[in-house]
């Protein structure tokens, strides 16, 4: 820990020596805001962020994105989601922040606003995988509009067909339409390319419903090793081992 603070010190220093007129001035910002709302105080960083000016529309995205994803990371929700909003209201039809407009309304339960903004992020750029994979994988998750849920996510894998999320939504929603035999198929290769706590807990459970309760308990207690406070970890392999 001391070793990586030492690091995290001289990577301050030198961000801070960093004049305004380099290219990648604003990209050392965004890594001492980062830094800082690890080692100090979330609201530090967010400060020092909104208080960067003469950015381009581009620069204020991405100030915007890392604003709200440190919110998030402190569990601080409905913030991010009010940062994201008044961004989109300065600077509108800007997919990828559309995209995470509507991720921070998923977090806080706004479902019907998530849909609607997926489904104009894909309207305004067809060729967004996660826009189609958030959106399936939400359907999936759900248990409903499963049939669309497939096209989507099959959309989603087409333009990134190597994405281990998107292998295991497709793994997901075939789970949901009951077929275990593709469904383990794309979990088991979501799970070779990224041990991911959540793809661990949906390839347990289809393991689970196909008989084979010892490998999914190996897979579970494996992942609760790395990720004991992941949620849906817990809840799956409590749900199957009590």
């Amino acid at each position: 820990i001391a070793g990586r603070k030492k690091n995290e010190s001289k990577a301050l220093e030198w961000y801070a020596r960093i004049p305004k007129s380099n290219q990648h001035y604003l990209e050392a910002q965004l890594a001492t805001a980062n830094i800082i709302a690890h080692t100090k105080n979330t609201n530090v960083a967010i400060s020092m962020l909104a208080s960067l000016t003469e950015l381009s529309s581009k620069q204020e995205v991405a100030v915007a994105q890392v604003q709200a994803n440190l919110l998030a990371q402190d569990k601080r929700h409905q913030e991010a989601f009010e940062l994201i909003k008044k961004t989109i209201n300065a600077i509108p039809n800007t997919p990828q922040l559309i995209y995470d407009y509507a991720m921070a309304a998923e977090r806080i339960g706004k479902l019907e606003l998530m849909e609607h903004e997926l489904r104009k992020v894909i309207q305004l750029q067809p060729d967004f995988p996660a826009a189609y994979n958030a959106l399936g994988y939400s359907f999936a998750d759900r248990n409903t509009n499963l049939k669309e849920a497939k096209t989507l996510i099959e959309t989603a894998h087409k333009l990134s067909p190597s994405d281990h999320y998107i292998l295991d939504s497709l793994g997901w929603v075939e789970y949901r339409l009951g077929n275990y035999a593709v469904a383990a198929e794309h979990l088991r290769k979501a799970y070779s390319i990224q041990e991911d706590p959540e793809i661990s807990a949906h390839l347990g459970e289809v393991l689970w419903k196909q008989g084979l309760q010892e490998e999914a308990k190996n897979i579970w207690g494996k992942a609760l090793k790395a990720f004991p406070e992941n949620s849906i970890l817990v809840s799956t392999s409590k749900k199957f081992n009590s």
